[in-house]
Protein backbone atom coordinates (compact mmCIF):
# COMPACT_ATOMS: atom_id res chain seq x y z
CA UNK A 1 0.00 0.00 0.00
CA UNK A 2 1.38 3.29 -1.20
CA UNK A 3 0.90 5.91 1.76
CA UNK A 4 0.64 8.96 -0.38
CA UNK A 5 -2.76 7.51 -2.39
CA UNK A 6 -5.89 7.86 -1.42
CA UNK A 7 -8.61 5.88 -2.63
CA UNK A 8 -9.38 8.44 -4.93
CA UNK A 9 -6.56 8.36 -7.09
CA UNK A 10 -5.85 4.56 -6.48
CA UNK A 11 -9.02 5.05 -8.67
CA UNK A 12 -7.59 6.83 -11.16
CA UNK A 13 -4.93 5.08 -11.29
CA UNK A 14 -6.22 2.37 -11.93
CA UNK A 15 -8.62 3.69 -14.54
CA UNK A 16 -5.32 5.50 -16.63
CA UNK A 17 -3.73 1.31 -16.10
CA UNK A 18 -7.11 0.25 -18.10
CA UNK A 19 -6.68 3.00 -21.34
CA UNK A 20 -2.70 2.53 -21.05
CA UNK A 21 -3.56 -1.18 -21.46
CA UNK A 22 -6.37 -1.22 -23.62
CA UNK A 23 -5.67 2.06 -26.15
CA UNK A 24 -2.13 2.95 -26.23
CA UNK A 25 0.29 -0.63 -25.35
CA UNK A 26 -1.49 -2.20 -28.50
CA UNK A 27 0.17 0.55 -30.90
CA UNK A 28 3.51 0.85 -29.55
CA UNK A 29 5.58 -1.15 -32.06
CA UNK A 30 3.82 0.44 -34.64
CA UNK A 31 4.46 4.47 -33.30
CA UNK A 32 8.21 3.32 -32.94
CA UNK A 33 8.75 2.05 -36.13
CA UNK A 34 6.79 5.03 -37.92
CA UNK A 35 8.63 7.79 -35.82
CA UNK A 36 4.62 9.47 -35.34
CA UNK A 37 3.23 10.40 -32.36
CA UNK A 38 -0.84 9.57 -32.45
CA UNK A 39 -2.28 12.96 -32.20
CA UNK A 40 -5.63 10.61 -31.72
CA UNK A 41 -4.86 9.14 -28.68
CA UNK A 42 -3.82 12.51 -27.23
CA UNK A 43 -7.12 13.82 -27.98
CA UNK A 44 -8.81 10.88 -25.98
CA UNK A 45 -5.80 11.27 -22.51
CA UNK A 46 -7.35 15.13 -22.98
CA UNK A 47 -11.16 14.21 -23.25
CA UNK A 48 -10.97 11.72 -20.33
CA UNK A 49 -8.68 14.30 -18.22
CA UNK A 50 -5.34 12.71 -18.37
CA UNK A 51 -3.00 15.74 -19.55
CA UNK A 52 -2.26 18.36 -16.73
CA UNK A 53 -5.04 17.43 -14.87
CA UNK A 54 -3.59 19.43 -11.97
CA UNK A 55 -3.56 22.67 -13.64
CA UNK A 56 -6.72 24.92 -12.64
CA UNK A 57 -9.85 24.38 -13.93
CA UNK A 58 -9.66 28.32 -15.66
CA UNK A 59 -6.69 26.85 -17.92
CA UNK A 60 -8.28 23.42 -18.74
CA UNK A 61 -6.96 21.31 -15.86
CA UNK A 62 -8.99 19.62 -13.24
CA UNK A 63 -7.51 20.92 -10.25
CA UNK A 64 -6.28 17.81 -8.81
CA UNK A 65 -3.19 18.28 -8.04
CA UNK A 66 0.25 16.87 -9.29
CA UNK A 67 0.35 13.18 -6.98
CA UNK A 68 -2.98 13.22 -9.95
CA UNK A 69 -0.44 13.74 -12.59
CA UNK A 70 1.94 11.37 -11.43
CA UNK A 71 -0.11 8.48 -11.12
CA UNK A 72 -1.47 8.66 -14.27
CA UNK A 73 2.31 9.58 -16.06
CA UNK A 74 2.98 6.27 -14.57
CA UNK A 75 0.62 4.60 -16.03
CA UNK A 76 0.88 5.75 -19.65
CA UNK A 77 4.81 5.38 -19.16
CA UNK A 78 4.06 1.64 -18.45
CA UNK A 79 2.48 1.26 -21.82
CA UNK A 80 4.82 3.56 -24.68
CA UNK A 81 7.83 5.75 -22.95
CA UNK A 82 7.25 8.25 -26.06
CA UNK A 83 3.53 8.86 -25.10
CA UNK A 84 4.04 9.34 -21.56
CA UNK A 85 5.51 12.44 -23.07
CA UNK A 86 2.48 14.10 -23.66
CA UNK A 87 2.42 14.02 -19.83
CA UNK A 88 5.43 14.52 -18.86
CA UNK A 89 5.53 17.92 -21.28
CA UNK A 90 2.39 19.08 -20.44
CA UNK A 91 2.81 19.35 -16.55
CA UNK A 92 6.38 20.81 -16.98
CA UNK A 93 5.16 24.00 -19.57
CA UNK A 94 2.07 23.74 -18.21
CA UNK A 95 3.26 24.74 -14.52
CA UNK A 96 5.30 27.54 -16.06
CA UNK A 97 2.36 29.17 -18.47
CA UNK A 98 0.02 28.92 -16.28
CA UNK A 99 2.05 30.77 -13.40
CA UNK A 100 4.37 32.99 -15.55
CA UNK A 101 2.41 33.93 -18.78
CA UNK A 102 0.20 36.78 -19.52
CA UNK A 103 -3.38 35.36 -18.91
CA UNK A 104 -4.77 36.68 -22.05
CA UNK A 105 -2.16 34.68 -23.86
CA UNK A 106 -1.36 31.50 -22.05
CA UNK A 107 -5.13 30.70 -21.37
CA UNK A 108 -5.80 29.72 -25.16
CA UNK A 109 -2.78 27.64 -25.40
CA UNK A 110 -3.16 25.43 -22.42
CA UNK A 111 -6.92 24.89 -23.10
CA UNK A 112 -5.49 23.23 -26.11
CA UNK A 113 -2.56 21.77 -24.39
CA UNK A 114 -5.15 19.91 -21.37
CA UNK A 115 -7.71 18.85 -24.24
CA UNK A 116 -4.51 16.91 -25.96
CA UNK A 117 -4.79 19.41 -29.34
CA UNK A 118 -1.29 20.96 -28.86
CA UNK A 119 2.06 19.52 -28.17
CA UNK A 120 4.74 21.55 -25.98
CA UNK A 121 8.47 21.21 -26.40
CA UNK A 122 10.59 22.49 -23.59
CA UNK A 123 13.74 24.29 -25.21
CA UNK A 124 16.61 25.07 -22.31
CA UNK A 125 19.63 22.36 -23.58
CA UNK A 126 21.84 23.90 -26.17
CA UNK A 127 25.20 22.40 -27.76
CA UNK A 128 28.04 24.27 -26.05
CA UNK A 129 26.47 24.13 -22.24
CA UNK A 130 23.65 21.19 -22.05
CA UNK A 131 20.89 22.19 -19.48
CA UNK A 132 23.31 24.78 -17.71
CA UNK A 133 21.17 27.76 -17.46
CA UNK A 134 24.23 29.67 -16.65
CA UNK A 135 25.63 29.00 -19.63
CA UNK A 136 22.94 29.86 -22.36
CA UNK A 137 24.18 31.12 -25.58
CA UNK A 138 21.00 31.85 -27.85
CA UNK A 139 19.97 35.77 -27.60
CA UNK A 140 16.90 37.25 -27.32
CA UNK A 141 16.91 40.65 -27.83
CA UNK A 142 14.51 43.78 -27.46
CA UNK A 143 13.11 45.31 -30.61
CA UNK A 144 10.35 47.85 -29.93
CA UNK A 145 7.37 45.29 -29.08
CA UNK A 146 9.00 42.37 -29.84
CA UNK A 147 11.68 40.17 -29.28
CA UNK A 148 14.28 38.82 -31.93
CA UNK A 149 15.87 35.33 -31.08
CA UNK A 150 18.51 33.74 -32.45
CA UNK A 151 20.57 30.27 -31.85
CA UNK A 152 20.28 26.68 -31.30
CA UNK A 153 18.43 24.72 -28.78
CA UNK A 154 19.41 20.46 -29.11
CA UNK A 155 18.47 17.28 -27.43
CA UNK A 156 14.98 18.85 -27.16
CA UNK A 157 12.25 16.24 -26.57
CA UNK A 158 9.17 16.52 -29.49
CA UNK A 159 11.70 19.39 -31.68
CA UNK A 160 9.86 18.35 -34.72
CA UNK A 161 6.47 17.35 -33.35
CA UNK A 162 5.78 20.40 -30.95
CA UNK A 163 2.99 23.02 -32.00
CA UNK A 164 4.89 25.54 -29.39
CA UNK A 165 7.72 25.57 -27.22
CA UNK A 166 8.71 27.29 -24.01
CA UNK A 167 12.26 28.76 -24.60
CA UNK A 168 14.89 30.04 -22.44
CA UNK A 169 17.78 32.58 -23.90
CA UNK A 170 19.93 35.19 -23.03
CA UNK A 171 18.36 38.63 -22.92
CA UNK A 172 21.71 39.89 -20.01
CA UNK A 173 25.07 39.58 -20.91
CA UNK A 174 27.08 36.45 -20.26
CA UNK A 175 28.70 37.93 -17.63
CA UNK A 176 25.21 37.63 -15.87
CA UNK A 177 24.90 33.97 -16.08
CA UNK A 178 21.54 32.70 -15.03
CA UNK A 179 20.15 35.92 -13.76
CA UNK A 180 20.57 37.40 -17.27
CA UNK A 181 18.21 34.46 -18.97
CA UNK A 182 14.82 35.40 -20.00
CA UNK A 183 11.75 32.89 -21.26
CA UNK A 184 9.75 32.82 -23.99
CA UNK A 185 6.17 31.01 -25.11
CA UNK A 186 6.98 30.37 -29.14
CA UNK A 187 4.54 29.04 -31.49
CA UNK A 188 6.87 26.86 -33.65
CA UNK A 189 4.88 27.96 -36.98
CA UNK A 190 6.80 31.53 -37.12
CA UNK A 191 9.08 32.66 -40.02
CA UNK A 192 12.41 32.14 -39.03
CA UNK A 193 12.48 28.77 -37.14
CA UNK A 194 14.20 24.95 -38.34
CA UNK A 195 13.96 22.00 -36.77
CA UNK A 196 15.70 18.43 -36.58
CA UNK A 197 14.92 15.00 -35.57
CA UNK A 198 17.60 12.51 -34.30
CA UNK A 199 16.68 8.61 -34.18
CA UNK A 200 16.28 8.26 -30.58
CA UNK A 201 15.98 4.19 -29.34
CA UNK A 202 13.06 3.69 -27.41
CA UNK A 203 11.21 6.91 -27.75
CA UNK A 204 11.34 7.29 -31.40
CA UNK A 205 7.68 8.39 -31.30
CA UNK A 206 8.25 11.37 -29.69
CA UNK A 207 11.25 11.62 -30.68
CA UNK A 208 14.39 14.82 -30.07
CA UNK A 209 16.34 17.14 -32.28
CA UNK A 210 17.16 20.42 -32.49
CA UNK A 211 15.86 23.90 -32.92
CA UNK A 212 16.99 26.58 -35.16
CA UNK A 213 16.10 30.30 -34.90
CA UNK A 214 16.58 32.79 -37.03
CA UNK A 215 16.04 36.39 -36.23
CA UNK A 216 12.70 35.16 -34.80
CA UNK A 217 10.27 37.61 -33.86
CA UNK A 218 8.32 36.95 -30.71
CA UNK A 219 5.70 39.55 -29.15
CA UNK A 220 6.80 40.82 -25.63
CA UNK A 221 3.22 39.76 -24.68
CA UNK A 222 4.91 36.34 -24.57
CA UNK A 223 7.31 36.70 -22.08
CA UNK A 224 7.06 34.26 -19.11
CA UNK A 225 7.81 36.12 -15.93
CA UNK A 226 10.25 39.18 -15.70
CA UNK A 227 13.27 39.55 -18.39
CA UNK A 228 16.64 38.76 -16.91
CA UNK A 229 14.52 36.42 -14.78
CA UNK A 230 13.73 32.94 -16.44
CA UNK A 231 15.98 30.93 -14.42
CA UNK A 232 15.80 32.49 -10.99
CA UNK A 233 12.25 31.32 -9.79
Amino acid sequence: MNPYLDADLIALSEQARRFATDRIAPGFQERDRTRVLDRGIMHEMGAMGFIAPELPEEFGGLGLGSLAAGVIHEEVARADLSISYVNLLASLNGQILSHHGAPDVVKPWLRRLTAGEALFAIALTEPRGGSDAANLRLRIDRDGDHYVVNGEKTSISAADQADAAVVFGRTGSVESGAHGVTALLIPMDLPGITRSRFDCHGQRAIGRGSLFFENVRVPVSHCLGDENKGSSR
